[in-house]
This record gives C-alpha cells, structure tokens and sequence, in this order.
C-alpha cells in the first residue's frame, strides 16, 4: 500500500468530518452487547483513524495491544470510509464478566471503543433489525453469508424484507422508440461482439424484439446516495454503461430489490423464491431453511461473490437463460444495461495463482497476495470495483479472463437501466 497523497488525505478529511470515529477514536456500536455464556470472537472499533493509511500488520498490532492479556489467533481489519475497526477471533473463549471488563477497557489508556459480540449465530441479535441495514449505509453484506469461508462477514442481526429500503420499492416499464438514439446505441453494442452462442451449440446473430427503460424510483435514489459517498470518499468517480446476464425468472425480484452481491449458498430446488431459476447462489437472507448448502469453487465468481459485468454483450449473453414463447416456441433471451458506478477501480491484469484464489471474496479488498503479477497499487482509502482486463489469446485457462470483466460488491452501485430481450437467428 503506497502512502496518500496531499489531494488524497484532503478527500478523506472531508469524509472523516461526517463518519463517527473517522477523526478520533471512538464507540462504533452503542448498542454493543454479549448474551451468550462464551464468545471467541469479538468487533472492536473504531480505532485511531490514522491506521488507515497504514498496513493490516499495523492495525492486527495495535488490536492486539488493546486485547493484551488475551491469548489472539485472528485479526481481521475493517477499513470503512475513512474509518477503522476489526474483528478479533479468540484462541479460547471468553466469559460474560471477561467481556463486560473488555468494554470497560479504554483504548491507548484515553478512548472509549466499544467491544462487541461478534459470533455468527447470536440469537439475541436475531430478534433486533441490522444497524447497518437501517442505518446510513442502508446495506449490509452480510445479510445472506453464512460465513462458511469467511467467518468474520456473517451478521446476527436480522433482515427481515420491511427492514430493506427496497421493502416498498416498485419497478416499471418504459419501451424504447425504435430508431431513437438511444435505442440505436444499445442496439449497435449489442451486435458488435455478434454472433452468439446458442442452446444447440451454434452461433446466431441477436435480433432484438423490445429494448425497455427500467424506473425504479428507490434504487435510483440509493445509486445516487451511493454515489455521492464515493466521490466524496475518492475525490471523482469513473461510472459505465455495462451489460449483464443472469435468469430471466429472476428479473423481477432483481429489478425491485437490485441486483445484489451473491450469497455464499446455493439456491435450494425447493425454496419459493430462489428454487427452479437456474441460480447457482440464492437470493435469500441467511435464514432461509431451504438454502443451506455451501456455495463452493465451480469454475465460477473466479474474481469473488459479487455482481459481474462486461462491456462485451457476447460474454454476458453467455450467464442467460432464455424463456420459451408459448406462441412463436421461440427462445427469447434478456439482457440487462446497468449504470455502474466504478469509483476507483481495482486493476487485475494477468493470472490468479491458482483457479479458486479469490472465489471467497466478499468484498473489494486488496488481492495482490492471490495473483501472478501486480498491475494497480492498493490505495489508502480502498478500491470500490475490480476491473479484469481481458487477456484475449495470452490468457491461461482457468486462471484470467479472455475478456474484460467488473465486479462490483455493493447493490447501491448499480442501476438497472434498460432490458433488452431478443432472439437468436
């Protein structure tokens, strides 16, 4: 991680001015609590702001220092914003007096941090609504992990629908004029990389049969508050028309909720909602009992469990499923053009060291450790996308991408604009 800049730290200074805990040390969870007998595993935070700027060893010392006495297995920073917290896995568990003398504990000998329970199946947490979903952020990635590979990322906390900002949100229609501008732009996009590829195995060039605006009034408004972080956070933001492909059947859930970051689980046959959509994840919160099973490596998410999009129509058409016409028995095909707010992305370009290096990524953080060669230096304040620069005929089998990818880990970045279903002739 190289050192900020001038420009830089003023960005952040500006943020840090209206995030708790991003000028000085202080309590990140005024509702911290423990009531269960035992834990191993703690949050604590926010730390000294100025750790953001340093390293993970540097943030795993300090966590340590404050924990002293505490025999530490695992430090897990959590830089937000311009903000800094981390999560504390324990060689042995604690007890309840243990914990209540830790929350006492004031941080460098002058600072009131707070200390919380932080293992994964907190059942008093489960009755009460995700602070992070109701608060500011309005989104929380934990919300459908079950932390099978990253322990630390599965929130208690509950996510019940009326707690979501999408919870009475509403999608609808706008058909697009043939011949119009707009039209004839998503129209040329999406013949440049034509033919594709069909059920049979053969290569058919699209006809387009309706392009649709998508108005979503609420995922408007939280792209737009998304956004607006972001650039305060970074300074500007890059932002990109893209396409992107997934199960038709799964559009109009998609649509009103946005498209979410996937789960670490598999789509259960049974379940109502995700079940019988061709998903390889599900789209429900971690509580549902029909998706349990382990999302494990299968030649997918190579570059971790977030949204994948592409500027080459021909590589998303290949993640649709089609629906048949029942009165033409026609395959009609949709494809989705999204706003993407990049902010800074993250440039990976070359080859993962081996093909599930980074399958378990829930977040953007820094993969320099998981790849061959590094293009981009990790920034300061964190990178908001992946950019995957398509290596075309250099690329290793299983390792990189032929083309170009982004990969996007949070819903508020994204903003579904325009269905397009056409069939293949």
């Amino acid at each position: 991680m190289r050192e900020p800049d001038v420009a830089e730290v003023g960005e952040m200074s500006v943020l840090a001015r209206r995030m708790r805990g991003g000028t000085r040390p202080e309590e990140g969870r005024l509702t911290a609590a423990m009531t269960a007998a035992t834990t191993r595993h703690l949050w604590v935070g926010w730390l000294d702001p100025k750790l953001m700027r340093q390293c993970d060893d540097a943030i795993e010392a300090d966590v340590r220092n404050f924990l002293s006495g505490l025999a530490v297995k695992e430090v897990i920073p959590e830089r937000n914003g311009a903000r800094v917290g981390a999560y504390v896995l324990l060689s042995s568990p604690i007890d309840q007096q243990t914990f209540k003398n830790l929350q006492q504990r004031l941080y460098r000998g002058s600072f009131k941090i707070t200390v919380d329970d932080q293992q994964p199946e907190d059942q008093d947490k489960a009755t009460k609504p995700c602070p992070r979903l109701t608060g500011p952020a309005k989104s929380c990635r934990g919300w459908n992990l079950s932390g099978h590979a990253k322990w630390h990322m599965a929130c208690s906390f509950s996510h019940a629908e009326q707690y979501r900002p999408t919870f009475h949100a509403k999608f609808s229609y706008e058909d697009l004029q043939a011949g119009s501008a707009k039209y004839d732009e998503i129209e040329t996009d999406l013949l440049r990389s034509a033919p594709f590829p069909s059920s049979d195995g053969s290569e058919r060039a699209p006809r387009i049969l309706k392009v649709r605006r998508i108005r979503n009034e609420t995922l408007e408004r939280l792209y737009d508050e998304r956004k607006a972080y972001t650039t305060q956070k970074q300074g500007s933001v890059e932002e990109r028309e893209l396409w992107h492909g997934t199960s038709v059947e799964a559009l109009s859930d998609l649509l009103t909720n946005g498209l979410q970051p996937p789960a670490d689980r598999k789509a259960g046959e049974r379940c109502a909602r995700s079940g019988g959509k061709n998903l390889c994840t599900t789209l429900c919160d971690r509580t549902c009992q029909h998706c349990v099973e382990p999302h494990r490596w299968h030649r997918c998410h190579m570059f971790g469990l977030g949204v994948y999009f592409a500027d080459v129509s021909r590589k998303s058409h290949r993640y649709v499923s089609s629906k048949r016409d029942p009165t033409t028995g026609k395959e009609i095909y949709s494809l989705l053009r999204c706003r993407v707010c990049l902010g800074r992305p993250y440039l990976i370009e070359g080859h993962l060291l081996h093909p599930d290096a980074m399958h378990d990524f829930v977040l953007c953080d820094d993969p320099s450790d998981m790849l061959e060669s590094i293009a981009d230096e990790w920034m300061p304040s964190g990178h908001d996308a992946f950019y995957v620069r398509g290596l075309q005929r250099s690329v290793k089998s299983g390792l990189g991408v032929y083309n170009s990818e982004y990969i996007i880990f949070h819903a508020w970045q994204i903003l579904p604009l325009y269905r397009v279903d056409y069939t293949l002739s």
